[in-house]
């Protein structure tokens, strides 16, 4: 499944005019990305702006207030998804089965959103875009990790948590655009076996 086959805006600094606390923005943001999620549970194939914009009920002006690029509605997506999964839980007094069942969790949350993965996945990102989509996933992964007792650790800390978040990211995309060519859980196997040492 492809989403989005539009022109993308060149202007990556364009910003939605309303406040960031305006709640009709907020609505609007929002109404867009569902509008992507209902689209894709439709098992629409060829998403475009059009089909997205006449879902939401907003205009296309409306959507490049919000997304300038295919980018910043691909990391969105993404973004939104990444923060309903919880990362390697590293704290875990039996840390092998907490790693075991963080990735089983994060395999079967990406297998149950295949649709959404696949498509935001699929667009040409930039390398801004994969980058940002990485950094939302490390965000999750270091709030698994022990608090630092101190600034070098905390920078190993986000080090490791970047090394795991864009691993991770590029092995589930490979797994949803190959349509599974292993199980969820030998990937949660995989997953967890390229881990450094010291990590798991």
């Amino acid at each position: 499944m492809s989403i989005v086959r539009s022109t993308v805006l060149l202007d990556n600094s364009r910003v939605s005019s309303d406040s960031p606390s305006d709640p009709r923005a907020a609505r609007t943001r929002q109404g867009i990305l569902s509008a992507v999620a209902r689209l894709h549970a439709a098992d629409s194939k060829d998403i475009s702006v059009s089909d997205i914009v006449r879902e939401a009920q907003i205009s296309r002006s409306s959507f490049y207030a919000h997304f300038s690029s295919l980018d910043d509605l691909a990391v969105a997506l993404l973004r939104q998804e990444f923060a309903s999964v919880v990362g390697p839980n590293t704290r875990s007094a039996a840390a092998g089965s907490g790693l075991r069942e963080s990735y089983t969790r994060l395999v079967e949350h990406f297998a149950q959103r295949e649709s959404i993965y696949s498509s935001a996945l699929g667009l040409p990102l930039s390398r801004r875009a994969f980058d940002d989509v990485v950094a939302a996933y490390a965000e999750q992964v270091l709030a698994s990790f022990d608090e630092p007792a101190s600034e070098a650790d905390a920078i190993r800390a986000r080090l490791a948590a970047t090394y795991v978040a864009g691993g991770t990211v590029s092995l589930l995309s490979a797994w949803v655009a190959n349509h599974h060519d292993i199980s969820a859980d030998q990937l949660a196997g995989q997953l967890i076996d390229l881990l450094p040492a010291w990590l798991s």
